[in-house]
């Protein structure tokens, strides 16, 4: 009996063999060529940069198929939101090509002990803008499908994000460009002053040139402390721009426990305006334990909004 067996498990792995074998020869091998593309999980739904970078923004495109056997455009469209129209700047084509058997696919069933193996990009070139911009450039670049029927954009009622909101800020600073100057609202969005009262009324300011050059800007505050009782003070408040970054002067100011409360930049809060519209100056009263008062840092936000 036990021999039997045995001649049996044999005739039964030489049979296996030989189908295999066949399947081989023939070219019987799993092709599953359905799935969909989409952007990347965990990147930012928006990406900003600025023209001073000129920097080349490349988007991921994650093919959610297991395999394919040729050659897969991917098509996309640049969607203009506001400013100038990507479609007048850029060089792209409006597709790329993912080579013959390269996928994004990520899931327990790749086998490849990656999530990854292959992700095709589309690049946009920002030094391809050759004129200096004066608003910020916002659009959208949407995945519109593939050359495959069987690989949409997107998977229905699935969260697959298809669409990158990208903006690039102007890069211009310069004063002889006309930008951060002129009238504008200020208002503060943060909270009281330690004393319990607006660190500044609401008011209009005008932004000039400052005294470091063309790259500089500063305007003068009324009223700080106004319902405190204090003196009535003006206070000229400095800063610089440059790579898209604003850095704010240290301000002594006159008046607070005996001696001069100092103002200054908050080097934990990175401002990087896109544009002269709005932008915003986070800075700490009572800079360094300055005044006399037994006040630490006090964090507040101006925000000048341009009339």
């Amino acid at each position: 009996m036990k021999k039997l067996i045995k001649i049996f498990s044999l005739l039964l792995v030489i049979a296996c063999t030989v189908s295999c074998e066949k399947n081989n020869d023939l070219g019987f091998e799993p092709q599953e060529e359905l799935g969909w593309i989409q952007f990347v999980d965990g990147t930012p739904s928006e990406i900003s940069t600025s023209q001073f970078a000129q920097e080349r923004i490349s988007l991921g495109v994650n093919i959610q198929v297991p395999t394919t056997s040729s050659d897969l455009t991917i098509n996309y469209d640049l969607v203009s939101i506001s400013g100038m129209d990507p479609n007048s700047v850029f060089s792209n084509s409006g597709s790329i090509v993912s080579p013959a058997g390269q996928t994004g696919y990520m899931g327990p069933d790749n086998n490849t002990g990656n999530n990854y193996v292959y992700l095709p990009t589309i690049d946009l070139d920002v030094s391809e803008i050759s004129a200096a911009l004066t608003e910020p450039m916002v659009f959208d670049v949407v995945l519109t499908g593939t050359s495959s029927g069987m690989i949409p954009a997107g998977l229905s009622g699935e969260d697959s994000p298809i669409s990158k909101r990208i903006q690039i800020c102007p890069s211009v600073f310069d004063s002889a460009d006309g930008a951060f100057l002129g009238d504008y609202n200020l208002t503060i969005s943060t909270g009281l002053s330690a004393f319990g009262v607006p660190i500044f009324a609401d008011q209009v300011v005008t932004l000039v040139e400052g005294a470091n050059g063309s790259l500089s800007r500063q305007f003068d505050v009324a009223g700080y402390l106004p319902d405190f009782g204090g003196p009535g003070v003006t206070i000229t408040f400095s800063f610089e721009g440059g790579e898209g970054e604003i850095n704010i002067d240290e301000t002594f100011v006159p008046f607070g426990c005996a001696s001069a409360i100092l103002l200054n930049g908050d080097p934990s809060a990175t401002v990087s305006p896109c544009g002269d519209g709005e932008f915003a100056l986070n800075m700490l009263d009572f800079y360094d334990g300055s005044g006399g008062c037994g006040v630490s840092d006090i964090p507040f936000q101006v925000v000048l909004t341009k009339i």
